[in-house]
């Protein structure tokens, strides 16, 4: 059996999953303390250089007075809020809602920067008179102090834009936000965890497959086809020389070495 057949043959063998688990249990160090570095180092990193951003949020309630009684006018009533919630949006987020905030503020942030700031969030499924403006900053004290800005605007806009019988109110107030929002460091680790994992995972079995060296006698057999009948191991000592009377005789090289 010629050396291209013997490799044609050691390419095609099949891979089981016998293999597979040897592969990843010869790896399995590697893959381990790659996570485990690609984790620390996403933590660390997160950790330190990415600004910590914090939210406060205001619930506000559009509120319209019912033109009559019974259930009819209270659904009509809502009907009418559940439609203007979409409006007062609209009307919030413009440049004049943030230049008021900004005056609000004592002009510390100007409008351009308020409207990448403060958000209006509204559930279109839900189908309710409810909104929410949220506030994103780098403290919690100063998002606390633009989101009770947000609540005590907010209604003075809408009243000075429409003036019908429809009313903004304040439904939860602001709070000071115990934690930052983002980033998310347990996740951001986790993340970071699987992809180093992934990776090394991949790196340990492509090393594997393209590996061509025979190392296992069981794979010499399943090429050949034939038993192995004996095996002489490298243990990794010096080479001895057997002279001609069967004593041992020093390495050729070591002599030369000797005699220089």
């Amino acid at each position: 059996m010629d050396n291209y057949e013997v490799q044609d043959r050691f390419e095609e063998r099949e891979i089981s999953l016998r293999d597979l688990f040897k592969t990843f249990k010869q790896g399995f160090w590697i893959i381990i303390v790659t996570a485990v570095v690609a984790a620390v180092i996403s933590y660390g990193y997160t950790s330190i250089f990415i600004p910590k951003t914090y939210t406060s949020e205001v619930k506000l309630y559009v509120d319209t007075a019912s033109s009559g009684e019974g259930i009819s006018a209270e659904l009509s009533a809502r009907t009418l809020a559940n439609q203007l919630v979409s409006t007062y949006i609209e009307m919030l987020d413009t440049n004049k809602f943030y230049e008021a905030l900004s005056d609000e503020l004592d002009n510390k942030y100007s409008s351009s920067q308020l409207s990448k700031i403060v958000s209006f969030d509204y559930d279109q499924t839900s189908k309710t008179e409810l909104f929410g403006a949220t506030v994103n900053a780098a403290s919690a004290t100063e998002a606390k102090v633009i989101a009770d800005s947000v609540a005590e605007i907010a209604p003075r806009i809408i009243s000075d834009i429409r003036d019908d019988s429809a009313e903004l109110k304040i439904v939860d107030n602001p709070q000071i936000p115990e934690k930052p929002s983002s980033p998310n460091v347990l996740k951001n680790t986790l993340i970071a965890f699987a992809a180093g994992f992934a990776v090394a995972l991949i790196y340990v079995f492509a090393r594997e497959a393209l590996d061509n060296k025979i190392k296992y006698t069981s794979e010499l057999i399943e090429i050949n086809s034939i038993p192995v009948l004996s095996a002489i191991p490298d243990f990794g000592g010096k080479s001895i020389i057997l002279g001609e009377d069967g004593a041992d005789q020093p390495d050729a090289d070591n002599t030369d070495k000797e005699a220089k």
